[in-house]
């Protein structure tokens, strides 16, 4: 009975948040917010499957998607590294790092810390005197740090919440700022079997991220020289900026695993089924669906499809991706419980080659 209540109101939950983000795209907005490097996922792992997957991510990359489920890590310690190109042929790279401890032994919950920088390639400093350059480079400089916590109160609830700092710049112009990411998931089972072998195979999750105060660019990069009317000197002008305004957005997803193995006591082969949709506050709204099929814990492949409005159409769409991405994992267990894990993406865009992400996790300790 408890557990049809928490469906329930699981379900109840999910229509009421639904009924309005479903209509509230913001297309006509994009464009107008900064920090457009909060909405990157430079994760190998959870990228395959987007927005799809953030009911049941877990670990380190949960931090991106929903930080709650960042204590569902099955180690005591996990780092991980990830390596994005991003746009393939646009000179730009994205490198994720992080770290994440378990508190006193798993029931205090989860510490992390990730950075995520991006690469990209030097750019010509042009004036109104040499417009076509020759005078040397620029770089562009985007990094993010975020400090999350992840609690599971039970084993059906947890949550977690993310504060990052975000800095965006050129050498002499920059801004900064702070940002808050939170999140909740749910889990429970909707088919159990009588030895127990298929647990928590249905997971919803609710989150929302880059929560926070406008930005402001500053540096002497908005200032020149002009002279004062009617005057005979020059005088240093300092131009108003706007404040930049954080790409916020909402997401509700959820999660369902399907054993694929006939034999009663046997679950190597899963099919795990996803569904995202995303309320962005300055571009349209997504919905995501995907699919993930894992043998044995070892091995898995997933992929999905992103769709907006427009994305079939090349006039239409507003984005270079074009809604199809896919990856694989694989899990090496070592005898003492350490894992390694290798991690691939991919996400087909045009123009450019598409986005390939490449990923390596270190887990060490059993969490119980």
């Amino acid at each position: 009975m408890n557990k049809r209540l928490n469906i329930a109101l699981a379900a109840t939950l999910l229509s009421s948040l639904l009924i309005g983000p479903l209509k509230a795209g913001n297309p006509e907005r994009q464009g107008q917010a900064g920090a457009a490097q909060l909405t990157i996922n430079g994760w190998a792992r959870s990228s395959a499957l987007g927005w799809a997957g953030a009911a049941g991510v877990t670990g380190l990359e949960a931090t991106y998607m929903n930080v709650a489920g960042l204590d569902k890590m099955k180690s005591l310690t996990e780092l991980a590294f990830s390596r994005t190109a991003w746009l393939v042929g646009s000179g730009i790279s994205v490198n994720n790092v992080g770290f994440a401890q378990k508190l006193g032994d798993g029931e205090k919950g989860t510490l992390g810390l990730t950075v995520m920088q991006f690469g990209v390639d030097p750019i010509d400093i042009t004036t109104t005197e040499n417009p076509y350059g020759g005078i040397g480079t620029y770089r562009v400089n985007m990094t993010n740090i975020g400090v999350s916590y992840s609690k599971s109160f039970s084993n059906a609830i947890a949550a977690g919440f993310t504060m990052r700092m975000v800095t965006e710049g050129i050498p002499d112009a920059s801004a900064s700022g702070v940002v808050l990411d939170a999140g909740v998931q749910y889990s429970t089972t909707l088919r159990p079997t009588a030895n127990a072998i298929k647990k928590n195979d249905f997971n919803f999750g609710v989150s929302i991220k880059n929560i926070g105060p406008d930005m402001m660019h500053k540096g002497q990069g908005l200032s020149y020289k002009a002279m004062l009317q009617n005057g005979t000197f020059d005088k240093t002008v300092q131009v108003k900026v706007d404040g930049i305004k954080m790409p916020s957005l909402l997401n509700i997803s959820a999660t369902y695993d399907v054993r694929l193995d006939k034999v009663e006591n046997m679950y190597d082969n899963k099919l795990t089924l996803g569904f995202g949709f995303t309320n962005y506050a300055f571009s349209a709204n997504q919905t995501v669906l995907g699919a993930e099929y894992t043998y044995k814990g070892f091995l898995s492949l997933r992929g999905a499809f992103v769709y907006q409005e427009g994305v079939f159409s090349e006039d239409a769409r507003t984005t270079a991706f074009t809604g199809a991405s896919g990856g694989l994992s694989y899990n090496w267990t070592m005898e003492t419980g350490n894992v390694v894990s290798l991690d691939y993406s991919y996400r087909h865009t045009n123009p450019f080659d598409g986005v390939h992400s490449f990923g390596v996790r270190i887990g060490l300790g059993e969490a119980e």
